[in-house]
Order: structure tokens, then sequence, then C-alpha cells
């Protein structure tokens, strides 16, 4: 059976840093489980460099290239798929996730899943089988003039299975499930189902303190406001993408009202450290729902050593 490792956690865990180096020492690609790192030109506030990396990586350790990156001479697959303006579904993101693997495998390597999208992983490792209803113009505008409560409220109505787990904060998320009911008359947890997946899994999760998360998101901010994440987000603007749904996620928003001159550059940074709190605490309540896997604490001095001793035998075995 083909082998699958998945790395999983909330933001600030370290995850592609590790991922990076046990691909280096199992003779692994990643493989990007993350919903903003699909979209061309969103990098630095998307976190496709790893950690601080953005003001001292050198040259020669990047290279870009079309859906992918070499990052150390790794690569890194399902990197800038996309421009900010296009939409890309779960669907989407499954299908091209399972093509790269299958890929990685042809070549005799490890394909490691990485992320913190955890629709993205759960599309890949449960098997779901998700249904592809094609977008509704009609239908979405009239959900987007609308206050997300009042959307909230409506899937709650229709669809109460998926209102519970859905990230209410989302309203992308939230008029999709609108959007698949309305279309088909079924709700989108009736109409999920799952497919026998043909992976011999191994799935480590990477969590710490709330403090320690928090720490964590706050220094990256800050490291995004003294580098060019601005500049980034200007250039997104005269590209054209400043009503595309790219821009209308995490930071990139923020950055944007502050060069409308709507709020200041500090709150902009202080908004968008607030929101990466609360990021965290979703993702962290996603991720202490899935099954089999092994959690490591990052602020345990030996978790790599831990985790290299969890793989060795697992790639050994038949």
């Amino acid at each position: 059976m083909k082998r699958l490792l998945v790395i999983v956690g909330p933001t600030g865990t370290g995850k592609t840093n590790l991922a990076l180096d046990l691909a280096k020492k199992f003779n692994g690609e990643l493989v990007s489980a993350d919903s903003r790192q699909i979209y061309k030109g969103m990098d630095i506030g998307t976190g496709k460099l790893p950690g601080n990396i953005e003001s001292r990586m050198k040259n020669s350790d990047l290279e870009k290239h079309d859906k992918y990156w070499l990052v150390k001479g790794i690569p890194v697959h399902l990197y800038d798929v996309i421009t900010p303006d296009e939409r890309f579904s779960v669907a989407e993101y499954q299908q091209l996730a399972y093509k790269v693997i299958d890929e990685i495998h042809y070549k005799h390597k490890l394909p490691i899943l990485v992320g913190g999208t955890g629709l993205y992983i759960q599309s890949v490792t449960e098997g779901l089988k998700i249904p592809n209803v094609p977008p509704n113009k009609r239908l979405r505008k009239n959900f987007e003039v609308k206050p997300l409560s009042s959307l909230i409220s409506e899937l709650e109505a229709v669809d109460p299975r998926t209102a519970e787990k859905i990230d209410k904060q989302n309203p992308r998320r939230v008029i999709r499930a609108l959007e698949v009911f309305y279309q088909t008359g079924e709700s989108m947890s009736k109409l999920k189902s799952k497919f026998k997946i043909d992976f011999d899994l191994l799935k480590i999760g990477l969590t710490s303190t709330r403090e320690r998360l928090y720490k964590n998101a706050n220094a990256r901010v800050d490291n995004w406001f003294r580098g060019d994440f601005v500049k980034e987000v200007k250039n997104l603007i005269k590209s054209g993408y400043k009503e595309s749904i790219g821009l209308s996620t995490l930071g990139y928003r923020q950055v944007a009202m502050y060069l409308e001159s709507k709020i200041s550059l500090e709150e902009a940074k202080q908004r968008t450290i607030f929101e990466h709190h609360g990021y965290i605490r979703r993702q962290s309540t996603w991720f202490k729902k899935t099954r089999n896997t092994h959690w490591f604490d990052i602020q345990e001095k030996n978790f790599k050593f831990e985790i290299n001793k969890l793989i060795t035998p697992w790639l050994k075995s038949v």
C-alpha cells in the first residue's frame, strides 16, 4: 500500500519547516493543504515562505515554478494554482492533490501532505466524495448582500449539521453551503459520502499552548508588516484584484483597508493579529476532532526526535 505522511496543526506550529526537514531526510516532496497558498502573488501573508525565512532566504534556496516551488531543493506542490479572483472548490483541490500524490509515488518518493486547512486534509485522508456543484452567480449575488449572521441563521434552518461544523467566520464557506442546498435540494452534509482510500497513512499533529501559539502568530505578523507585506497587497490591488476572493482573506483585507485610508497601519496590524488568534482557536477545535493522529507539543525539546522515531519503522514496515 502506498504511504502518505500527513502533518497537521494550527498556525504557528512550524508545520512546513518540519515537513521540509522530513522530506530531506526521507526523500519526500510536500503537498500544500492550505486554502490561501493556492493563490498566485499572495506569498508573504499566506506563509508560503516557512517561518521568518522571507528576510533571509537566498535566491538559490527558492525557485518558483508553475503550481509548485522548490524550497531548499524540496518540491512544494499546490502553490500558485489560481489567481486571487478565481474560485477553487474543495472537490477541485482534492482532485489536484490526488494527482500530485500519485506523481510523487511514481517517482518512488514520499508524499507529505502539510497544512492547516482542515477540510482539505479531510478530503484527501478520509476520501470524502464532495459534490462538485457549479457556482450560481444569481444565488451568490443575493447571499453576498446579506449580513453573515443572517446567512448563518438560514444555514442552521436548512442544514443544521453543516452549520454546526462550518467555520462561521468564513462567509465564503457559509454561502457555498447554502448554494449547494438551494441548487440540489439536499444538505451538503447529506451529499458528502466517502470512498475507500488506498493509502497507508501516518498522521502527525503539532500543537502547543494557546499562549505559545499566539506569541508565534504575533511575531509572524510583526515580521510581515516590517517586511514587504504592504507592498505585496499594493501590487495585488494595482493588478486589479481589489475586489477579489484572495484579498478578502485574513491580513490582506486589513492591509487593503489601510491602503484605502480607512484605518491606520498599526490598526491593520492589530486587527490581523486579532484575527490570527481567532483562526488559531478554530483550527485547534477542528484538529482536536481528527482521528488516528499522533500529537506532539512543539515546546518539548525532543519532539522532532520522537517524530523521527515514529516515521522510521513505519517506512520500513511491509
